[in-house]
């Protein structure tokens, strides 16, 4: 997925030059090679429909828009009156999108590898009026990861409009981003189990220890009621964005980690 974020293309030419030694570097599955050409090769035909596809993963109707609206829904649902569990699980899901990014960091550190995009074998089959993409390690896609959660959570609280995210995972976020050359097969299964991840830590043991008492705490009343909501609001917000203001973070910290423990 194209990044635009000046903070970020700084970030990531740093962390590349700091962790080049470091890192442990893979490559591409053959599997992940041979989806990605197959899905090149339907690039060209309607040359509209790739920039359109593009343009729209930039603007996140491809994904953020739609976890965010449901997220956004959930929230406004569970502060009536009786609907106190709806809330205390959209709190649950929004601590697990938390999890979930910060479940990426390591695996971001750990494993690099280009963009199909910009992988030697496979670039030439982009084409020239693609916005090129700054990323230097697709692995894994943050953008699954990170509506995974959701999907999973608004499935625990409406089963229809859970599945509709399931179904958007695969077609509004991952295949999207393949076809366009932002990430390989295997960055998005790496994205669903971390999302995974981060959603099971989150509902079986985060919420039973500490969803009651941070409810009881959001919910009082005055400068502190009024705080939590600006900050679940935010929050929400950069769920539609996909955490791109705040995808700085993912190449930012491994560079306070090798300059802390060096």
């Amino acid at each position: 997925m194209t990044l635009r974020h000046p903070i970020l293309i700084i970030c990531v030419c740093r962390a590349t030059d700091l962790t080049k030694d470091d890192s442990v570097l893979f490559s591409p599955t053959s599997l992940d090679l041979w989806v990605s050409s197959k899905l090149a090769g339907f690039l060209g035909q309607y040359p509209l429909f790739d920039t359109a596809v593009q343009s729209a993963i930039r603007h996140n109707v491809l994904g953020g828009v739609w976890y965010a609206a449901a997220m956004f829904v959930a929230w406004v649902v569970g502060t009536r009156p009786g609907q106190e569990p709806t809330k205390r699980r959209s709190l649950t899901i929004l601590l697990a999108t938390a999890m979930a990014v910060l479940f990426s960091f390591p695996a971001a550190y750990l494993i690099s590898w280009l963009p199909p995009s910009r992988y030697p074998g496979l670039a030439d089959l982009y084409p020239a009026y693609f916005e090129g993409n700054v990323n230097l390690n697709s692995f894994p896609s943050q953008s699954v990861a990170l509506y995974t959660p959701v999907a999973a959570g608004i499935y625990s609280l409406h089963r229809f409009a859970g599945v509709l995210l399931w179904l958007g995972l695969p077609l509004l976020v991952a295949l999207p981003r393949m076809y366009v050359g932002g990430h390989y097969l295997t960055d998005v299964m790496a994205g669903l189990l971390l999302g995974m991840a981060g959603y099971m830590v989150s509902r079986y043991l985060l919420e039973p220890r500490l969803g009651e008492r941070l409810q009881r705490f959001m919910d009082r009343p005055g400068a502190v009621r009024v705080l939590t909501e600006l900050v679940v609001f935010a929050w929400i917000l950069q769920i539609a964005v996909g955490f791109r203001d705040a995808g700085w973070l993912i190449y930012g910290l491994p560079i306070l980690f090798t300059r802390l423990f060096r």
